[in-house]
């Protein structure tokens, strides 16, 4: 009898991917790959991976809710995580079905030192890892509560950090890569420091010299492969683009300048490196607006998309004493296609390819920070990079 190894061979990487995407959930996808290497290999190929999520959309979520950090009312000093589905997950769903029902350890009880997440502050969020930075030790640390796994970081050089990022692909790869904003005390100039999942050692890359401070509460967004935080006065933004390492500072549209926004990542067919898209909530409307470098340094901005207003079914799904006017609404950020939108003491979500808007239900969210909570995909023990939290 011939042995199986050729016979496998002879199908070749293509075909097998054809049977490999009609099983019907990543755990048969996980069993098939564990059978040999060729299986393994041609499981690993991220077009494939690629693929096999958008055919299982239910099995494969890339969104499992929203992340609140709310503040402890006996030490204000320390938040807790806690992290709200934004619906039941399905049974097929192992990643939901781990966040919810306890696989997952949003405690944070892994970390270094034990202790939980006592010890660590919460600096980012971004494709299921957290940034977090440990206030004894100045230590960093990418985690990911899903699959239990930390990766250590050094202290980053001494300055004064006035901002921090997490950049982390589209669930393409487990690479990870963490900037902080660090203001030099000699000169005022924004500097760069650099770390990547693949050095794990920190670098001072670039800088621009200008003195606005990033605006109060100011969260890093990413788009185009940058990561850009928003500056005081609301007029302006700085980016730092991973790919050149290289700061630039952007003007926003005047209509932005008194609104709450995020960076919208448009499908890979349609995303333009040289556009950048923002999306705000104006007069109850959703809002899409594209900016392009015009030559002259600027960037010219032109409002490309514009939505139903939401109004009325939000002051119905809510509650219909509240006046939503006089509260407004803030888009908290864009993720995995779904806007997040707080008002007040209320948490709304709209799926922007639907339109279908939710209202989830929480306490007390008006005191917490949130954050999208997007899973990575692939898993990374079937990822090509293999690296990463």
């Amino acid at each position: 009898m011939a042995p199986a190894a050729p016979v496998v061979l002879a199908l070749g990487d293509d075909l097998l991917r054809e049977v490999f995407v009609r099983l019907p959930t990543p755990a048969d996808l996980i069993c098939a790959t564990a059978a040999c290497k060729p299986f393994l290999r041609a499981a690993r190929s991220t077009p494939f991976l690629r693929r096999f999520r958008r055919h299982h959309p239910s099995a494969c979520p890339r969104l499992l809710g929203c992340l609140l950090l709310l503040p402890n009312p006996n030490r204000p000093s320390r938040r807790k995580l806690h992290l709200l589905p934004l619906s039941p997950p399905s049974s097929s769903s192992s990643a939901a079905a781990a966040a919810s029902g306890g696989g997952g350890d949003f405690a944070l009880s892994f970390l270094p030192g034990g202790g939980g997440g006592v010890a660590w502050e919460f600096l980012d969020c971004r494709n299921g890892r957290f940034l977090l930075k440990n206030k004894g030790s100045l230590e960093f640390a990418v985690a990911d509560p899903l699959s239990r796994r930390c990766v250590s970081l050094p202290a980053a050089p001494a300055g004064r950090i006035v901002g921090y990022g997490l950049f982390a692909d589209y669930g393409d790869s487990s690479e990870f890569r963490v900037v902080c904003l660090s203001r030099d005390a000699a000169s005022g100039e924004l500097r760069a420091l650099f770390l990547s999942s693949g050095e794990l050692s920190w670098a001072d890359v670039a800088g621009v010299a200008f003195q606005t401070d990033l605006a109060a509460g100011s969260r890093s967004m990413q788009a185009n492969r940058s990561l850009y935080w928003r500056l005081d006065g609301g007029d302006r933004m700085v980016a730092f683009s991973t790919a050149s390492m290289e700061f630039s500072l952007l003007d926003l549209p005047p209509d932005l300048r008194e609104l709450s926004f995020d960076t919208v990542h448009r499908r890979e067919e349609e995303e333009d490196a040289n556009v950048l898209h923002l999306l705000t909530m104006s007069g109850f409307r959703i809002e899409v607006w594209a900016g392009m470098a015009d030559g002259d340094g600027g960037m010219a901005w032109r409002r490309v998309e514009k939505s139903v207003r939401f109004h009325k079914v939000m002051t119905e799904m809510a509650n219909p004493s509240v006046q939503l006017y006089q509260h407004g609404l803030d888009v908290v950020r864009v993720a995995a296609g779904v806007v997040f939108l707080r008002q007040w003491n209320h948490l709304f979500s709209i799926d922007l390819e639907t339109m279908k808007l939710k209202v989830l239900p929480s306490k007390d969210c008006e005191a917490g920070l949130m954050y999208p909570y997007t899973i990575a995909w692939p898993p990374s023990f079937l990822n090509p990079a293999g690296q990463g939290a």
